[in-house]
């Protein structure tokens, strides 16, 4: 049953008073508390009915520190209204010691406290990292998103919500200038990008720990934050607080410059898509631009094609920066047959007669060319192993008592015990 509120205004008035009626502009069919909710829930709470609908499972992925803790008690706080069910998810990285075990048992207890499902796991990033090739904080990010992944699959969920703030959003935005990142590294982090929600991107760090304070919330506090050798950190502690000598006001005008460049980038991230399905082709499993067809493109959509051949690639466009797409324009421009260009990723790019070939390198080293040189293939011992159109065979044996004089040149006997299993065939 729904409830009317009533709003007095006090008037002076001439005469005598008489009976008082209330006019119908001063009902409210709405809850009381709507009228003396502070900016910030005002904020939060317009931003989770544009992410979040009636009748979604949310993983909240927490810390323990102050943002996803702040983003866990804001959507705790308006689930009944909205309608959605929430989970809590935690990464124990085994990076800071007792510190980090620390860390999960207070997630857990705090996710008790809400009487919410919570999910954890531990991995040792520092173990993982060397696999993934790719810097600790990278690692601990890729491996947070597949764990994270991983659990809502489980509780068959459909929404991924984590703490990133406006403060994230400004350093994002330095990070990829100083990378010499194009108009999508300029735009910031999204929003929404695919079932992951960022809904703390209109909310300052400092306005989330007031919102902490005022509720005598406690929170946990990384000490590996404080590091400089890490870039983000750096620029946290810093490249903004000495940004912000120069203009007080640079913060908001970085946010500002970031929702243009969004604007302007999905525009032409349309097109880019429109003329990559024309001009790509997909052989083998690779990609293929026809040189001639790509070189009639504007600069700025030669590299907006670059990039889209290498996301559609490796997935993504980590350790991608503007100097790998200047490498492989190059490459293009001078259109050398046999020339080739490897890229982080394990990507290879080759060019071919009239062709640019981008390949995973496995992919790439089957289909090159006899003779052209350049890199090393492992051969399947025993097995048969496929290179550039033929098939090697390698298979144990016993040595013969007498090696024949003249050995066939397809042919050679290696010592097992010698070379061991890693056998490579140049190419």
């Amino acid at each position: 049953m729904s409830e009317w509120y009533l709003t007095v205004a006090l008037m002076p008035c001439k005469g005598k008073a008489k009976n008082f009626i209330p006019s119908s502009r001063f009902l409210h069919k709405r809850p009381f508390d709507k009228y003396f909710m502070p900016d910030l829930l005002k904020k939060i709470r317009s931003t989770f009915i544009e992410l979040v609908s009636p009748g979604d499972r949310v993983l909240v992925a927490v810390s323990g520190g102050i943002d996803s803790l702040a983003l866990l008690y804001l959507l705790e706080q308006f689930s009944k209204e909205l309608g959605y069910e929430l989970f809590v998810a935690h990464l124990n990285h085994l990076a800071r010691g007792k510190e980090s075990d620390e860390d999960a048992r207070f997630v857990e207890k705090e996710a008790d406290k809400l009487s919410l499902p919570f999910f954890i796991e531990e991995v040792d990033v520092a173990k993982k990292k060397s696999h993934l090739k790719a810097s600790f904080q990278e690692s601990a990010r890729i491996l947070r998103y597949r764990f994270l992944e991983k659990i809502l699959l489980s509780i068959k969920g459909n929404k991924i919500a984590v703490g990133h703030t406006a403060d994230d959003q400004v350093e994002t935005i330095l990070m990829n200038l100083f990378r010499g990142a194009g108009l999508k590294g300029l735009a910031g982090i999204p929003e929404k990008r695919g079932d992951v929600i960022r809904p703390l991107l209109g909310c300052t760090r400092s306005e989330l720990e007031q919102f902490l304070n005022d509720r005598n919330l406690p929170y946990r506090t990384d000490s590996s934050n404080n590091e400089k050798k890490y870039l983000r950190n750096k620029i946290r502690h810093d490249v903004i607080p000495f940004l912000k000598t120069f203009d007080t006001a640079i913060f908001g005008n970085l946010l500002g410059l970031a929702e243009i460049v969004r604007e302007e980038d999905d525009w032409m991230s349309g097109k880019t898509c429109e003329l990559y399905s024309q001009l790509v082709t997909a052989p083998n499993g690779g990609l293929c631009f026809n040189i001639s067809e790509f070189q009639k493109q504007p600069l700025a959509m030669k590299r907006r094609l670059v990039r889209e051949a290498l996301h559609q690639l490796k997935g993504d466009l980590r350790a991608i920066t503007a100097l790998h797409v200047r490498q492989v324009l190059d490459l293009f421009a001078h259109a050398r047959v046999g020339s080739r260009l490897k890229l982080p990723g394990d990507v290879r790019v080759f060019c071919d007669y009239d062709t640019m070939n981008f390949s995973l390198s496995e992919e790439l080293e089957d289909s090159l060319p006899l003779g052209m040189g350049g890199g090393t293939i492992k051969l399947k011992v025993p097995g048969v192993t496929s290179l550039a159109g033929v098939q090697l065979h390698a298979r144990l044996m016993e040595p013969p008592v007498v090696f024949p004089e003249s050995i066939d040149e397809t042919q050679a006997y290696l010592d097992f015990e010698k070379t061991g299993e890693f056998i490579g065939a140049r190419f």
